[in-house]
């Protein structure tokens, strides 16, 4: 039995990881699939950080405060994302020492905003008096916010995630973002922690801290109850485009070869283009960087190459663009891109978008003077130039001629057919990444003109089978509950869906396909194509009206309530 001293330690690891459990999680040595898909672990997330809160109680300083946040914060974060150094390894190359010296880096970069939380808090309860209920979850909010920012951010398995398929707390993300979701989860945790503290003791439980979040709770279910019949409904009623979204369904290694093979590729995404097409697609959507050659980045035109004319379906088409320019000096400088291109039925360029967020390692080295040892996760896209504006695409739906569509998609009912409509059909493309950064998101909503779908072509492969392409999945759920818009979702392999307004995935989503030769070695999956009608939606929601007002406030208020504490611990150090 463990001695009394280790227990806080004990207690902060059991606390990552079972908060883990919450997330999304596919493990490869007991399934190559999501293990929970309907998200019934969810609730854990509302019980997990109990022992870790308990622990940075008894803590005797800030300092042991944050040791033991940070022990619960390496826990949970490596329990997350363990994949990225298999990401690293079988995809990009890297000796496996390196692969985890660079996980165990990124883990420690997340979990110093968990140390940073708890000591804070406990900073405040020791300065001030205040319960932790009062203050963590603001303070939660807060560096959550923070590890958006910092270093170019990396927001992913932020707590608010852990409730993505608990539909009816999830719609809280169109009030404050997934920052309001998570101070609501941390809330609980504290609150409960203060009963069993008070239980420990022999005391009155705290009935009014847990009364309030238990109304707190329900009022938040109450409205995401009433937000998702308000907005199937809103769905039904809405004119809507068909799309075919076209999954290759192809590993890694071929994509780091794309160049080679060119011909392939295009075999896996021609064919079932040209069937959505004839089956009526409005718009048929591929995944990241697919086309597979390099083009200059102001092409206007890709007929007469090596794809089809296309009778009535626009083609939104991702891929990478490539120039030589001279710099002042004489030097070759290279500028590529990750753009999509959004295609008329003809193939002429009607627009690009080149995506903003890059990925660390993956697109370019951050301070690669220093970390050039640890290369690129992804060679052939590295390294890249980001975009700086957030272009919304349009186009005109091609008028129809009788030719057969897909059905609705809208869950709850026999939702009104695709309706052809005279205006343009609005895009806002968040490639990858992009779509992890809510306030990308919201730049999008504030854009004139006003998106009424998004679009997030990614490349789930070099996740492999892992958490990596449902715990992904999650992230673009709440984009979708934030904005109030469908989200059309092409990945290269992975999880291609629609995703609609609510949250829900729409029937007919792609799982993983071939995405790790070494577990799935089945070279004869096929390329697969989703034919689904997805809704036309225009205006905002609280939250892409506001944006991130709920985290700022939470800032101000922690720092005011830190600044508070330290002055109330200098006084009392003077007094004594």
């Amino acid at each position: 039995m463990p001695s009394k001293r280790f227990l806080p330690w004990a207690a902060a690891i059991a606390s990552g990881a079972v908060m883990a459990l919450a997330l999304p999680l596919a493990l490869p040595l007991g399934s190559l699939r999501e293990l929970d898909p309907a998200g019934h672990l969810e609730v854990l997330a509302w019980v997990a950080l109990v022992p870790a809160i308990l622990a940075v109680r008894a803590a005797p300083s800030w300092r042991s405060a944050a040791l033991r946040g940070l022990v619960a914060g390496i826990a949970f974060f490596y329990a997350s994302i363990w994949w990225v150094s298999h990401a690293m390894t079988a995809f990009g190359g890297l000796p496996g020492w390196i692969a985890f010296v660079a996980l165990t880096l990124l883990v420690l970069y997340m979990a110093v905003h968990w140390a940073a939380a708890f000591a804070i808090s406990w900073k405040i309860r020791d300065g001030l008096g205040w319960p932790m209920p009062l203050h963590l979850p603001v303070v939660w909010a807060a560096l959550e916010l923070c590890r958006n920012y910092l270093l170019t951010g990396f927001p992913w398995a932020d707590l608010g995630y852990t409730q993505a398929r608990t539909l009816a707390i999830a719609q809280l993300a169109s009030l404050g973002g997934v920052y309001a979701i998570a101070a609501l989860v941390v809330l609980v945790n504290a609150a409960l922690a203060e009963a069993v503290v008070a239980r420990r003791d022999r005391r009155p439980l705290p009935v009014r801290t847990l009364a309030v979040s238990a109304a707190l709770v329900a009022l938040a279910a109450a409205y995401g109850t009433a937000r998702l019949r308000m907005e199937r409904a809103r769905m039904a009623a809405a004119p809507s485009i068909t799309v075919g979204i076209v999954q290759p369904n192809l590993d890694q290694s071929v994509k780091n070869r794309m160049r080679d093979e060119a011909e392939y590729i295009l075999s896996r995404l021609v064919p079932l283009t040209l069937e959505a097409d004839r089956a009526g697609a409005d718009l048929v959507a591929w995944p990241e960087a697919t086309y597979p050659l390099y083009v200059p980045p102001r092409i206007r035109s890709f007929a007469g190459g090596n794809l089809p004319t296309l009778s009535r379906a626009h083609l939104l088409m991702g891929a990478v663009t490539f120039e030589r320019t001279r710099g002042d000096g004489g030097q070759v400088l290279r500028s590529i891109g990750n753009v999509d291109f959004l295609l008329s039925p003809s193939l002429d360029v009607l627009g690009m978008y080149q995506k903003q967020h890059l990925v660390p390692f993956g697109e370019y080295v951050p301070l690669h003077e220093y970390l050039r040892f640890l290369g690129q996760v992804v060679p052939s896209l590295a390294p890249a130039a980001p975009g700086r504006d957030f272009t919304v695409l349009e186009f005109t739906p091609t008028p129809r001629d009788g030719t057969a569509t897909a059905a609705a998609v809208t869950p709850t009912s026999t939702a009104a057919a695709t309706s052809p409509s005279a205006d343009p059909v609005r895009l806002a493309p968040m490639i990858c990444f992009d779509a992890i950064f809510p306030e990308i998101n919201v730049a999008f909503a504030r854009h004139a003109p006003e998106p009424e779908i998004l679009v997030n072509p990614t490349n789930d492969a070099w996740y492999g089978y892992s958490s990596g392409p449902y715990q992904f999945l999650a992230i673009v759920r709440l984009r979708a509950i934030e904005a109030g818009k469908a989200v059309i979702r092409p990945a290269f392999a992975g999880v291609s869906a629609v995703i609609l307004p609510t949250g829900e995935v729409a029937p007919g989503a792609l799982d993983v396909g071939p995405v790790d030769p070494e577990l799935a070695k089945d070279p004869g999956e096929p390329a697969r194509l989703l034919l689904a009608s997805v809704p036309r939606l225009r205006g905002t929601t609280p939250y892409t009206r506001f944006g991130d007002l709920f985290a700022w406030t939470c800032a101000a208020l922690g720092a005011v309530g830190l600044a508070a504490a330290v002055r109330a611990g200098r006084r009392r150090g003077a007094g004594s």
